[in-house]
């Protein structure tokens, strides 16, 4: 009887769990679906002029300008722990302004070595893995 009673609660605890989840907001969510973010700085560095690098998150997927391509992949978060990956993007060739293409292969190397994020307010900060920072600003009504 105690094996059966056991069982009937840890079901419960589970369904009451996974409501709380789709009740409570923020619970169980992704506050990253939704939103549109452009690059402000990377490494310390200012991203060159009039060459703007976005970053569009749906529920699971990632999108956006590189600088000169535009790029797509997945991502996934638990926590403040994020994972972007299988990244892809156009192969266009920009040849101004000079190092525009440097640009954009270091931003999307960062961006796949993506390990943990962070928001306040408008801005929102991913450190990589080996501790590079990407700090970008929110886009109000860009998708």
């Amino acid at each position: 009887m105690k094996k059966y009673l056991l069982s009937t609660l840890t079901i419960l605890i589970c369904l009451l769990f996974t409501i709380s989840c789709s009740i409570i907001p923020g619970a169980g969510s992704n506050q990253l679906s939704g939103t549109s973010w452009k690059l402000v700085s990377f490494s310390d560095n200012k991203p060159l002029p009039g060459k703007d690098m976005t970053a569009v998150f749906d529920s699971e997927e990632i999108r956006g300008s590189s600088s000169c391509n535009s790029y797509f992949g997945s991502y996934r978060i638990k926590g403040n722990q994020i994972s972007i990956g299988n990244l892809g993007w156009t192969e266009m060739a920009c040849m101004d302004p000079e190092g525009i293409m440097e640009q954009e292969q270091t931003i999307m190397k960062l961006l796949s070595e993506s390990s943990s994020f962070s928001i306040q307010g408008d801005k929102m900060q991913i450190t990589t893995s080996s501790g590079d920072i990407l700090i970008f600003q929110q886009l109000i009504g860009i998708d």
